[in-house]
């Protein structure tokens, strides 16, 4: 049967109608006509693999990565740049619709990227073997199937060729995968490099290294920190086992964002594209009005207390990794900031902190689960006048406002492409008791 395709889903899939039944088509593209199989048995919804394109989207182009439809890291690669902008704003603006009632003219323009390529500072890759030799790669989308990368071209062109050294040393020493009998070898690669620093971390099983591989790897220019994370639990969901050891160089690597200096250590946050993370803190910052108490949960190591200092008498952060509080409290001695920084839940934190004083703005920046009920209901018991809510997820922000507005009112929702050719929406929402 034939099938139009109506628009792109929040996991980048095209989206037609049979008879009111959505019919999700991996990699078709709104306006694109396609000949497809339905099975014979009525369900709730489909989803479709196998299709043939009849009539093209007039808004597909050949992406630039061969192993774009293999990866599935950037799902939306074969769609125009602008018009991957216009239907990413769609999706933010349906998701707030659908599960938060926001109405569409309280979505601002996106603010787009300057690059669509080589904007990624950092990555968590899984290591396979492969002709004698151990490669960094992806697994296909909902399968164990494991694509080798010979060259991404959504890293930065420093982070590739620190990705491309160190399996080069690696690989010299013989270095082998993971195997799950006998729990030793490398099962993921991470690395992160800004402005002239790097760090990488090897997350393998109960291996030691000798000192002959460490002073090879830390020959690489750019690398000055360099660790080591055991994880043999085959069940975990975390890439990190328990504990990250410094092998040799810094515990940190440091860089400036927005006239701050930051250090970073390996398991703390840090926004993937340094530019648009530069506009997005800049902008959130703006949008708070001078106060005496500022709040900043999940702030990581602190960026955003740390450049809105001027903006209230008192910030506190809460951040639940400890590492990363560490890093925040070394970032505000570093850049002359007076901010407390507190380590645990973000919830019970908050409710202390508003026993014992009047928290006026509250700024946030949760995971892709957004923020879970029990914040939400100490946000609303307490007087907290302006909320600053920072989201990588539109469907999660959605719910989370339909519940902030029993008592706030939203007044803005500012998108930001963070991560150009693929369907991922950052976004600011401004809210205001009332």
């Amino acid at each position: 049967m034939r099938l139009k395709i109506e628009k792109i889903g929040i996991n980048g899939e095209g989206i037609g109608y049979y008879h009111r039944i959505p019919v999700f088509c991996d990699g078709a593209l709104p306006e694109e006509i396609i000949d497809v199989k339905l099975p014979t048995t009525k369900e709730k919804y489909y989803r479709i693999k196998n299709y043939k394109v009849i009539t093209p989207s007039p808004l597909r182009i050949k992406p630039l990565c061969p192993l774009q439809e293999k990866c599935g890291g950037c799902r939306l690669m074969h769609m125009d740049i602008q018009a991957q902008k216009k239907w990413k704003r769609e999706l933010l603006v349906e998701a707030l619709w659908k599960y938060g009632h926001v109405k569409e003219h309280f979505i601002r323009d996106m603010k787009e990227s300057d690059d669509a390529f080589y904007y990624r500072n950092a990555c968590k890759l899984p290591i396979q073997e492969l002709d004698g030799k151990i490669v960094s790669g992806m697994y296909q989308p909902n399968t164990n199937h494991f694509v080798p990368i010979e060259t991404c071209i959504i890293h930065s062109k420093e982070l590739e060729s620190l990705r491309k050294e160190v399996l080069s040393v690696l690989n010299k020493h013989s270095i082998h995968a993971y195997n799950p009998k006998t729990k030793t070898g490398l099962r993921y690669l991470v690395l992160r490099t800004l402005q002239e620093e790097s760090q990488c971390t090897l997350v393998t099983g109960k291996d030691t290294f000798e000192e002959t591989l460490i002073d090879d790897l830390m020959k690489i220019p750019t690398l000055v920190s360099l660790s080591q994370s055991i994880q043999t639990d085959k069940h975990a969901h975390e890439i990190f086992g328990k504990k990250i050891q410094t092998l040799a160089g810094k515990d940190t690597i440091s860089f400036t964002i927005n006239d701050i200096s930051l250090e970073l250590s390996a398991d703390s946050f840090f926004q993937l594209n340094y530019e648009q993370a530069s506009k997005l803190y800049a902008m959130a910052i703006q949008k708070i009005d001078p106060c005496d108490t500022l709040v900043e949960a999940y702030c990581g190591v602190g960026a955003m207390s740390l450049l809105a200092n001027d903006k209230a008498k008192h910030i506190i952060g809460i951040e639940y990794v400890p590492n990363a509080i560490e890093n925040a409290k070394r970032n505000a001695s570093a850049n002359n900031r007076t901010i407390d920084f507190i380590v645990g839940d973000a919830a019970k934190q908050l409710k202390k902190i508003c026993k014992e004083r009047k928290v006026d703005t509250l700024l946030v920046d949760p995971p892709r689960s957004g923020l879970d009920d029990a914040f939400i209901q100490t946000v609303l018991e307490n007087e907290i006048h302006k909320i600053i809510y920072i989201s990588c997820n539109p469907a999660t922000l959605g719910k989370n406002l339909k519940l902030l507005k029993h008592k706030y009112q939203v007044r803005t929702v500012i998108p930001f492409d963070l991560f150009p050719n693929t369907p991922q929406v950052e976004s600011i929402t401004v809210l205001e008791r009332g």
